[in-house]
């Protein structure tokens, strides 16, 4: 249940789908690209540094009659990846969309793989030369992004604290917000809810079992709150657009910023159909016990078939690990997590 206090930043959140082309539209007129993508691939500050605005479709547009005219006119270029994702079926047979290669791996060969592709793209695109880049205007807008990442960081942590503060269909639309908005507007609309929920003094005692929430683009917010509701408290989640996209911390002061941020890069768990599950588990899963995760719930979301093949591979690794797997759908959740939970009461 949220806070009265905190509804009405919510609710300005809420009706950014009203106002979004508008917004979008006083960018394009500061003379400023605007590059989109249906997840999140480039990292957005180099392209800022260039005056290239890196978004996420907003999810609300994808369904929408007339969606490829309105991106035509508030997109300058859509970038999709190479691979054979879900989320590429509305672009796949639209010849003008980009295809950037995401490279495999992670460390230094990765973060060449990364390096080079971004150059092809701002080559192609705009005739910019990647080594022209202004180092002083790359820290510049790096800490716009890291200003955003903190934020959301702040808004999660505080929920995490007291899950009445915000619904997961809050804490979703704000992550959403986030990502398809330039970071000064996307602080200008989530700063007032983080605002307001520091004016909450309370505390939720409930004691909770720890847990990772893993699922295709978007997992079904309903869902999320009703496992919560169960016991389970979604401390992290595994999803195409979740607060783990916003774990990446930099420092915008350095002078070595161009090669941090494209090696801090390279170590992005991304979604399945962008990343095999090996490199995965190695820089996600494989860490949970520091995030003190005591289970994963696997949801089979049935829209995404990367998803669905990973959940095997991850599921065994997870009980190797120590960590309870346990396997959802949008039929058998409630009674899955309810028997889990009096297991573990139980024990």
């Amino acid at each position: 249940m949220r806070f009265s206090s905190i509804t009405d930043a919510i609710d300005r959140i809420a009706q950014i789908d009203t106002v979004y082309e508008k917004i979008l539209e006083k960018h394009l007129k500061k003379e400023k690209k605007i590059i989109a993508s249906p997840c999140f691939l480039i990292p957005p500050e180099i392209m800022a540094a260039f005056n290239i605005i890196s978004l996420k479709i907003p999810e609300f547009f994808l369904n929408k009659t007339g969606f490829s005219n309105i991106a035509a006119s508030l997109y300058d270029h859509i970038i999709i990846s190479e691979k054979e994702c879900s989320c590429n079926r509305y672009f796949k047979s639209d010849n003008t969309s980009y295809i950037f290669k995401t490279p495999t791996g992670f460390g230094e060969d990765a973060a060449v793989s990364l390096h080079h592709e971004i150059s092809l793209l701002l080559n192609k695109l705009f005739y910019i030369e990647l080594k022209s880049i202004n180092i002083e205007r790359l820290q510049q807008e790096t800490l716009k992004y890291e200003q955003l990442r903190r934020l959301v960081r702040s808004i999660s942590s505080m929920r995490s604290e007291n899950a009445d503060l915000l619904s997961n269909s809050d804490l979703s639309l704000i992550f959403e917000t986030a990502l398809i908005l330039p970071p000064e507007i996307a602080v200008e609309y989530i700063s007032p809810v983080f605002d307001e929920m520091k004016k909450v003094d309370d505390k939720n005692d409930k004691t909770f079992i720890h847990g990772m929430l893993y699922g295709g683009k978007t997992i079904p917010s309903v869902i999320a709150d009703e496992i919560e509701k169960k016991g389970i408290q979604i401390i992290e989640d595994d999803s195409c657009s979740g607060r783990r996209l916003f774990d990446l911390s930099l420092n915008p002061d350095s002078e070595y910023i161009f090669y941090e941020l494209l090696d801090a890069y390279s170590y992005r768990a991304m979604p399945p159909c962008l990343r095999p599950e090996d490199e995965r588990y190695e820089l996600l899963y494989k860490l949970l016990r520091n995030y003190n995760i005591e289970t994963v719930i696997f949801f089979m979301d049935e829209y995404c078939i990367d998803s669905r093949n990973d959940i095997d591979f991850l599921r065994i690794k997870m009980m190797r690990d120590g960590i309870d797997p346990v396997l959802v759908n949008k039929d058998n959740y409630m009674e899955k997590i309810s028997n889990y939970v009096n297991m573990i009461q139980k024990s």
